[in-house]
């Protein structure tokens, strides 16, 4: 039970909105690891557990329009990304930047 009183379920559209219900005693999440921002909330506010067994894990792309005028940005942001050593980070290839075709509907 909410320690706010208030029942019911909630929605955010962000992590971080997601982050300041909870701190707030809104209920509980689930956040990636490298959102939950333990350190821009007073320790008091939010506490953060790690799963027993595995974790959930998700699968992250950056996409971007054939067209885009400058891939070299594309190819620095991922550099950037790969050297971040982020924990759970891994590539799914290798190399230069793979273009792929855009889904379509």
């Amino acid at each position: 039970k909410p320690s706010s009183g208030v029942q019911g379920n909630f929605e955010g559209g962000s992590l971080e909105t997601m982050r300041y219900m909870v701190a707030s005693g809104l209920g509980i999440t689930v956040l990636p690891r490298t959102a939950a921002g333990i350190n821009s909330l007073p320790n008091e506010m939010l506490v953060t557990r790690p799963f027993n067994g595995e974790a959930p894990q998700r699968t992250v792309a950056l996409a971007w329009r054939k067209s885009f005028p400058r891939p070299q940005a594309i190819e620095v942001l991922t550099e950037v990304i790969a050297a971040a050593g982020l924990d759970g980070v891994t590539s799914l290839h290798s190399g230069a930047i793979k273009s792929q075709p855009a889904l379509t509907r």
